[in-house]
């Protein structure tokens, strides 16, 4: 399936269909006043920081600081410093003791001020 990337002046993308598979000939699609509005969902706040180790390819091991942290919807949600990849697997530990080491995957990142807003995946499941 193609995809277009569709990006407005506040750097907020989206993906749109546009292939072969979708449409029976040949087709040029034109889309006017792109807008994208973001969605507050309710967001439980995390006390402290997390700390997130990288766990695979040639940024193994480096770890990140993330601040700000709130939970929507199972995900994790704060800020960093600098920029993780989408995609990249990590642990994450907790300056909270009563939350346990886990796992996650970087589901978005994105600039936001002088940092990157981050979403993690988690699977609450113990680290290994």
């Amino acid at each position: 399936m193609s995809t277009i990337r569709l990006t407005s002046d506040d750097a907020v993308t989206a993906d749109v269909l546009a292939g072969p598979e979708t449409f029976a000939v040949p087709t040029i699609t034109v889309v006017e006043g792109f807008q994208i509005k973001a969605r507050r969902p309710e967001a439980t706040p995390i006390q402290g920081i997390a700390t997130l180790f990288r766990l695979g390819g040639d940024a193994f091991g480096m770890m990140h600081e993330i601040t700000d942290l709130h939970q929507v919807d199972g995900r994790v949600i704060g800020t960093c410093r600098e920029p993780v990849e989408i995609g990249s697997l990590v642990t994450v530990g907790w300056e909270d003791a009563s939350r346990t080491a886990c796992r996650g995957v970087i589901a978005f990142s994105r600039r936001d001020g002088d940092g990157w807003l981050i979403t993690l995946d988690i699977d609450f499941a113990v680290a290994a």
